[in-house]
């Protein structure tokens, strides 16, 4: 059964689980959020796909994350920040861009299927991401090389395991809007071990450009 959800289009894409800091600046998401702490609501997170944050209504995308307000900061003029937390998918089925100062939206919320195989295309997506650690420490000596990040991986549910990924991939907003639409655990797994070793080619090629010049930092193994 649909139901409505007050919407907050951004330029990024937030995954079930994971948190987002927002700036709240304009008065109609000041008013959002003031209602949403007020009844203990959430609202929806949806990546734009025409249009900008600020100003006049933005079209977005088919799918987003329900989000759930889990820190309040308010600053003295009005503005605040705010932490979200990711809590479930929902498909938009229709936009209501005049019932209230922000996008309303009719939304289904999204069943989260394992999908076929999902256990070993965790273990490959993990493990490609440990190599995509690694390539990403030898070029820029981010602290995101830990090891213990992945082990920590190997041992949480493919569900799990998929958007914590997600959310740490430096793509661009349209992959990761891919990555939240995956029909399954084991889809988005997929994506994401294809989407890894992507960008750890790239990041190799970078590294053999630095050292050319004289700048590597390390070798990758």
């Amino acid at each position: 059964m649909a139901e409505l959800l007050p919407l907050f289009p951004l330029t990024t894409v937030l995954f079930p689980e994971m948190l987002l800091p927002l700036h709240i600046f304009e008065p109609r998401y000041r008013l959002l959020v003031r209602r949403c702490m007020d009844d203990d609501r959430p609202f929806g997170v949806v990546l734009i796909r025409s249009g900008q944050e600020v100003g006049a209504t933005a079209e977005p995308h088919a799918i987003g994350t329900e989000a759930k307000i889990m820190a309040f900061s308010p600053l003295s003029d009005g503005r605040s920040y705010i932490v979200v937390r990711g809590i479930r998918r929902y498909a938009l089925e229709q936009a209501i861009p005049d019932t209230e100062p922000y996008l309303v939206g009719r939304v289904r919320y999204l069943d989260e299927p394992e999908g076929a195989g999902a256990l070993e295309r965790a273990a490959l997506a993990v493990e490609a991401y440990g190599q995509y650690l690694v390539a990403v420490m030898a070029v820029t000596d981010d602290a995101r090389g830990d090891r213990a990040i992945v082990d920590e991986l190997a041992t949480v549910s493919p569900h799990e395991a998929s958007y914590r990924i997600a959310a740490s991939l430096a793509v661009d907003a349209t992959e990761r809007q891919r990555l939240l639409e995956s029909p399954s655990d084991a889809a988005r797994l997929e994506a994401e071990k294809n989407l890894l070793e992507r960008e750890t080619t790239l990041l190799r090629d970078l590294l053999v450009r630095l050292r050319a010049h004289g700048e590597g930092r390390v070798t990758l193994n």
